[in-house]
């Protein structure tokens, strides 16, 4: 693979890009470190509209319903609320808050559900959801699950009845929505380290990245025995072994990872096909974004030949795979239709190592002049 440069959008040095998100219909968005959403449109990168959601970051971005091929409205997180948007009208359809005001800093949406995690308040972090037909109160809340700031949440890609968060207290739950009990709810929970992210490669197959960068791959709990703890894949660090500082995103199909030591900013992506990232095939986008840091990726599902990106820097660029698109499963953004291949295997079981559980939280910017926020 090699990308070569399409264009270039630039919101100053001073606004972060933190977030990209996909409205295939309309545009791409992204969210800015001065609370703003801007529209770009797909060929020119130039921006249509812009909103202001907040005087703070855009913690998080999210399409409502995962609805990339139709969908029209969005939620974005920050330190006050999570707001719903029309991307037609740019007018805001819904404010969600919290008792505690803890601010928000994870969202995901699926199957008719919008789910928000909050920073850590008294003695919880907690973990809202609500029905986007219904804004008005939460269809269901989890307020004794986490002990720590919810990093990151993920509806599983076909079962509307399974959904994750990971959190800096090292845990990352997967709760059964049918049963009414919280207790009840916390299906599976994986013991790994201050989640950075976790996510779904497969129906079964679980990722989590920790804020160490350390990577790992879990199976879902089989309903029927869940005695049972399947054990993980365990990559431990993986700065080394993939040559980089920092993981950007993991997705199906493959891993982009940054290195923003001074002289050698780049963007590097790697395949991930199945349980195995091959660090044979890289490939090296030097100075990306210049030395920042590198902050989202998106592979389109209409062009998978595309890549954006966003940073530090204040830009959004467009790249192009001179060698053809980047190999992702039939169905990437569809999570209804992702590949079960991995399911017709076990995972592969490894030397168990020694649980990692650190509530010790990595900031990967160089600068400390911010507003505050917590991208991570």
């Amino acid at each position: 693979m090699s990308y070569s440069l399409v264009n270039t959008t630039s919101f100053g040095s001073d606004n972060w890009c933190l977030n990209l998100a996909p409205v295939y219909q309309h545009s791409l968005l992204t969210g800015l470190s001065n609370g703003q959403v801007h529209q770009l449109d797909w060929q020119t990168g130039k921006s249509i509209s812009n909103i202001k959601t907040g005087e703070v970051a855009v913690n998080r971005l999210r399409i409502i319903n995962n609805d990339y091929e139709s969908g029209s409205t969005y939620a974005t997180a920050t330190m006050g609320a999570v707001k719903i948007w029309d991307v037609r009208s740019n007018s805001c359809l819904a404010t969600i808050s919290n008792d505690k005001n803890a601010p928000f800093l994870s969202l995901d949406s699926g199957h008719n559900m919008l789910a928000c995690g909050t920073e850590l308040s008294g003695s919880d972090a907690e973990l809202h959801i609500y029905d986007i037909r219904k804004w008005d109160s939460p269809l269901k809340s989890l307020i004794d699950s986490h002990h720590d700031d919810i990093t990151d949440i993920s509806f599983h890609p076909s079962d509307p009845n399974v959904l994750m968060s990971g959190s800096t207290d090292g845990y990352a739950n997967i709760y059964d929505l049918r049963q009414v009990e919280e207790e009840d709810a916390l299906h599976q929970v994986i013991n790994f380290a201050s989640i950075h992210s976790c996510g779904w490669l497969a129906p079964r197959r679980i990722f989590t990245l920790s804020h160490m960068e350390t990577f790992a791959i879990h199976e879902l709990n089989d309903k029927s025995d869940e005695a049972k703890e399947p054990r993980p894949v365990e990559f431990n660090d993986i700065r080394g072994s993939w040559g980089c500082d920092y993981v950007v995103d993991i997705r199906p199909g493959y891993v982009a990872c940054g290195n923003s030591q001074e002289g050698t900013g780049k963007l590097r992506i790697l395949p991930l096909q199945g349980e195995q990232v091959d660090t044979n095939n890289v490939t090296d986008i030097n100075a990306a974004h210049e030395d920042e840091v590198v902050r989202d990726v998106l592979v389109p599902a209409h062009n998978s030949k595309i890549l954006y990106s966003c940073g530090e820097d204040g830009n959004v660029k467009t790249w192009e795979n001179i060698t053809g698109p980047l190999n992702v499963p039939k169905g990437f953004w569809d999570y209804s239709q992702l590949l079960n291949v991995l399911d017709e295997q076990p995972v592969v079981e490894t030397k168990s190592t020694e649980t990692k559980h650190s509530k010790k939280k990595h900031n990967k910017s160089k600068k400390s002049n911010k507003q505050r926020f917590k991208p991570y």
